[in-house]
This record gives structure tokens, sequence and C-alpha cells, in this order.
């Protein structure tokens, strides 16, 4: 429309003079001017509205093109690996030549950690498996990127010193505290089968490790099923003693039964899989670090978490491999098995498939 009203113009000014055609029709001429400034407004428009849709289209295309600034991490106290790096700041001297800094932010465990990486509040983060399968199961968006092995008395299941409790069978009508939803209720179910009973045969008390410390203490709890740091403290601090740890319960698939887990937004593993890398290399070796100086590492975790420095140097030494393995399907087996169990204790509200490929990142090889 715009070359047809264009041309005609140019011709009737060819075949006039240039005053006649303002003289002879000067409202005609009024409406051609509108007319061809609203034509050309229109397509200079369209042509910005085009350009912008390849531009979002070619960022979408080439993600990669969009450089990251700032790495938003988060991490708890029970992810030593992370509390290490953050507290070395061997990442963020990696990462100063790309020109990105690191920001970090702590979290009280992993549910909260998983609901701030849906809202974007951090793309990477530490936590229990048990968080991941709760976070699933409310269709929270997050990948899981790697496991780290525990040690096989990372959780444990401990009684007074002076209990008539002798082994697993006897917590048969007996009052069990733990943390609801956590890797200590599915710890005491699995215990419970090899002992023959069910989850229906004891008392259970849902409270935090804070509320189960002095009642514990006391003697208003039968047993008491726990994690690192606080099994080292209670054993430290109280008469105890051990009725079962990881290994007792699970065996040898111990360290891959109920593991912690690293994650990351998706659109962080789809824009910046170098920078995750980058983020898994340095954990693994903060991981060969604390191995190799347990002490060192007990002493800065001690400072971090606000616990005596005799309680993390227990933690510590038997800490385990502080390994950072990819995602396998061995590793999500294991974590099925406590999804399902929380779905048949209708602790979460729907059965979920952990294998699910939306939620897991299988490079290719490892980093």
């Amino acid at each position: 429309m715009f070359t047809r009203i264009l041309n005609q113009g140019i011709s009737w000014i060819k075949q006039k003079s240039f005053f006649e055609f303002f003289k002879q029709s000067s409202v005609r001429t009024f409406t051609l001017l509108f007319v061809l400034g609203i034509t050309l407004s229109i397509t200079i428009a369209s042509c910005s509205q085009t350009n912008s849709t390849n531009s979002a289209n070619a960022l979408k295309q080439n993600p990669e093109n969009t450089h990251l600034k700032v790495l938003k991490m988060g991490h708890q106290k029970g992810m030593a690996l992370l509390n290490i790096l953050k507290a070395q700041r061997n990442l963020e001297k990696r990462l100063q030549p790309l020109g990105v800094s690191v920001q970090w932010s702590e979290f009280s465990s992993t549910a909260p950690l998983l609901e701030a990486m849906s809202v974007g509040s951090i793309v990477f983060g530490g936590g229990g498996g048990t968080g991941s399968v709760f976070a699933q199961a409310s269709d929270k968006p997050f990948v899981r990127v790697a496991a780290n092995t525990s040690s096989t008395r990372s959780s444990a299941i401990l009684v007074l010193e002076n209990s008539s409790i002798k082994s697993l069978g006897d917590l048969k009508g007996k009052k069990v505290a733990f943390a609801k939803g956590s890797s200590s209720q599915y710890m005491i179910v699995r215990a419970l089968e090899k002992a023959g009973l069910k989850y229906s045969d004891i008392q259970p008390l849902y409270l935090s490790p804070a509320e189960a410390l002095p009642a514990f203490e006391r003697g208003k709890l039968d047993a008491w099923v726990i994690w690192d740091p606080y099994t080292a403290d209670a054993e430290r601090k109280l008469p105890t003693r051990l009725l079962a740890d990881n290994s007792t319960v699970f065996g040898d698939r111990a360290i891959v039964e109920s593991p912690g887990f690293y994650y990351a937004s998706p659109d962080f593993v789809r824009d910046h899989p170098e920078i995750l890398k980058i983020i898994l290399q340095e954990l693994e070796k903060a991981g060969n670090w604390s191995k190799k100086n347990y002490k060192n590492s007990a002493k800065l975790l001690s400072a971090l978490y606000k616990v005596d420095l005799a309680t993390m140097e227990i933690v510590e030494k038997r800490g385990g491999e502080r390994k950072v393995l990819p995602i396998t399907d061995e590793v999500l087996t294991g974590l099925q098995h406590m999804a399902d169990t929380f779905y048949e204790l209708k602790v979460i509200p729907q059965k979920i498939d952990v294998k699910d490929k939306n939620y897991n990142w299988l490079p290719a090889q490892k980093w």
C-alpha cells in the first residue's frame, strides 16, 4: 500500500507543477501526506517489533550469549563441602577471570532452599535427598546435578546407656523421636522393616533436633533418630548407646541409599553448563582437602556451625570419602525407595518418579 500511494503521488507531481499540485487539490494532498506518514510509522513499528522478536528468539536459541554476572549460591549447615567452598573462597577465585561474582545465601534446611531456587533467588545449592522428594511432589522446578556420599555414621538411632532396648526389635511400642519428612523418618521405617516390624508398631514423635535433645536427655524418649553433628554431640556429652546406624540399616548400600544432592535451577543448567561444571570441580577439590585435612576441616566447620571443636573432629574423622558423584540410576533407585515410602505413609500427596529426566542432569561425561 505504501509503495502504491507513493508512486501515485510522484506521477501526479510529474504531470503538474509543484505549485499547481498543492493549489488544485490541497485536501487530497493533505490526505495523501497523512496516509504516507501513518504508513511509514506502521512500517517502522513493524520492523522494530520484528527485530525485537528475532532478538528474543536468538537469545533463546543461544542462551550462552547471556553473560552471567552474579552466581547466586545457597548453602546450609548440613552440606560440609559447600560451607568449606564458601569459607575458602576458591569458587570466587576460579570465576573472577570470567567476570562472575558469587553471592551466598544461608538456609535452615533443604525445603526453603529449593523454594528459593524455584523463584529465582538462587541458582545452585545443596541438601538432603528428602527435600527434593517433597519439592518434586509439589511440582517445584529444580534439577539434581550431582550427589555426595555420606558417612555410614551420618545418621543413627540412639538410646540412653541404661535403656532396656537392646535391638531394633525392642522398639515395638516405644516412643521414637525424629523430624517428620526427614531422612531420619525414612531410616526408622527401613530399620523397623529389618526387624520385622511396621511403622504402626512404634509411637512416632515428630520433633526437631532442638526439641528432641532435652527430651531425650531427660528420658522422655525411648529412642532418637538423628544425624551428625547432633549424633556426635549427643554421643560425646550424654551416656548414650548406638542402636543402629546407616550401615546397620542399609548394609553395603549405606553410602548411596540416602545421599545428599547438589541442585541447580533448570535455566542455569541449560544456560551455563560450563559454570556448573566449575562449581562441581571445586566441590570435589573441597572434598579431597577435607578428607586429607580433617582436623583443619573440623576447625573451619566448628566456627561456622558454632559446634564444639571436639564434636566436629569426630564428625570429620568419620566423614567418609566425601565424593561428588554424577547422578546415576543406582543413586536414584535409593531415592525412589524413599519417595515410595513417604507416599505410602501419606507424607507426600502424590507418587513421583525421581528418575524423571526433567529433574536430573545426566551429562555425557563427568565434569
